[in-house]
């Protein structure tokens, strides 16, 4: 994803405001256990209509539940990462900062309310503005998966037709690559932008990502819980900070080349029985081609095809692979998500065109490690960065320095706080952050409030 830039003050106070009123919100909720505990043993407040227990913030009353039962949900939720280095380096501006996000989505099933069974509509747009610690600390990895550049925009728009029993899905509309392959599967147990989102050398082959979705189509299908196979056309993504279509509909493709994706998924013991321990994994294999030929240049886009450091100019075509492992190792008792995850990821693509041609990911998730709090996670993560070696000639013959691989190791406490109230305590190390020899590091939360 693409870094932001500050715009206005008044965001960065506005969001600040809002954090503050939401942590005072919670140390509201966890001051007052005991009298809502007392009120649920007299029963004078039923838990379904108690604010702390509904699952939103806001109580919408019965219309979203009629709503509902005739196929069409929607929700709306806040979310912020505000990170800080809490060490920062004499002379620099390494300031507490956050990035903010309001997103609204609706979904539709056409099949409750018609006779067009088994179409299906989803729309979500987003509000986002603030600032990026990438750039402040000069990391290669991302800090924060939220973050990508200031929109007030549509983000997807699609129409999905199943068939076949749902194991044929047709999906055609506003959509971005990133959201359907190399999506990572423990999004929200972490906050770095390769955890969070999507490997950050997506960027290789330009594959599209939200909010700056474009015209896609999607085939997916399921011939068993098993495992699927998917392939997919996605034009571009937008420029976000060129905002060559800002609102999202109005669709300009510019010079960059539209990717054809490919992937395959594994479900392991899929069918596990409740009665005892099971430990269903995922993995996932996919591969992604973008076609950009090389010549045009746009004053938006810049030039088209990709550069090629060994041969230092402009070539057409490019490529990558990426794999995931998603592994639950350790389960309390059966029929419990109690217990230990262990994730693997890896994206690669030609060492000649790529600043960062490989980047690898991994990560321990331990679901509820407090057994009182069961939507509770600590989880521990790291990206490793390795710098290429045609990237490193290429600058050292143009007399700048070699740069060396960049790590990240991340560690996080994710509190439940109530149905619609998490926050997420942070910290994050970079052992030559951006491939300097230095080091950085970032602290901070993930707060996320459901409406």
């Amino acid at each position: 994803m693409m870094h932001g830039r500050i715009t206005k003050e008044a965001h960065r106070i506005g969001a600040a405001h809002a954090i503050c009123y939401g942590l005072l919100g919670a140390l509201s909720i966890l001051s007052a256990s005991g009298t809502l505990a007392a009120q649920q043993a007299n029963q004078s407040v039923p838990p379904a209509m108690d604010m702390w227990h509904q699952p939103t913030m806001l109580n919408w009353g019965p219309e979203r539940e009629k709503l509902a039962a005739h196929g069409v949900t929607y929700n709306f939720h806040y979310y912020a990462a505000a990170l800080g280095d809490p060490n920062p380096a004499p002379g620099t501006d390494e300031r507490f900062s956050n990035w903010e996000r309001i997103r609204g989505t609706v979904d539709a099933d056409f099949g409750k309310f018609s006779a067009l069974h088994g179409l299906y509509f989803h729309g979500t747009a987003v509000w986002q503005n603030g600032v990026d610690m990438g750039p402040v600390i000069g990391s290669i990895a991302s800090p924060s998966g939220l973050i990508s550049s200031h929109q007030f925009r549509m983000d997807s728009m699609t129409l999905t037709q199943n068939f076949a029993k749902d194991k044929v899905q047709l999906t055609a509309g506003i959509m971005a690559s990133q959201d359907l392959y190399g999506l990572c599967y423990y999004i929200g147990y972490f906050v770095a932008e390769p955890l969070f989102y999507n490997f950050g050398n997506m960027g290789n082959v330009r594959a599209s990502y939200d909010p700056e979705s474009a015209p896609a189509v999607n085939l997916k299908i399921i011939p068993s819980k098993s495992y699927f196979v998917q392939a997919g056309y996605f034009l571009p993504s937008d420029d976000g900070e060129q905002h060559d279509y800002p609102t999202g509909f109005n669709y300009k493709s510019g010079h960059h080349g539209a990717t054809f994706n490919a992937a395959v998924g594994f479900n392991t013991d899929a069918n596990a029985p409740a009665t005892r321990k099971s430990y269903p994994g995922v993995y996932q294999a996919g591969f992604i081609v973008n076609g950009s030929k090389s010549g045009s240049v746009s004053p938006t886009t810049g030039a088209s095809g990709f550069f090629d450091y060994n041969r230092g100019k402009y070539v057409d075509g490019n490529h990558l692979f990426y794999l995931q492992a998603n592994q639950p190792v350790y389960r309390v008792r059966a029929g419990s998500d109690r217990g230990l995850d262990v994730a693997f990821g890896v994206s690669t693509s030609p060492s000649d065109k790529a600043k960062v041609p490989t980047e690898y990911t991994a990560g321990l998730v331990f679901h509820a490690p407090i057994a009182a709090r069961t939507k509770d996670s600590i989880a521990l993560g790291l990206v490793a960065s390795p710098i290429g070696d045609a990237f490193n000639r290429y600058t050292v013959a143009q007399g700048g320095l070699a740069l060396k691989n960049e790590t990240l190791i991340e560690v996080n406490y994710r509190a439940q706080l109530t149905p619609w109230l998490s926050i997420q305590p942070v910290y994050q190390h970079y052992a030559n952050v951006g491939g300097s020899k230095h080091g950085a590091a970032l602290a901070g939360f993930q707060f996320l409030t459901v409406f």
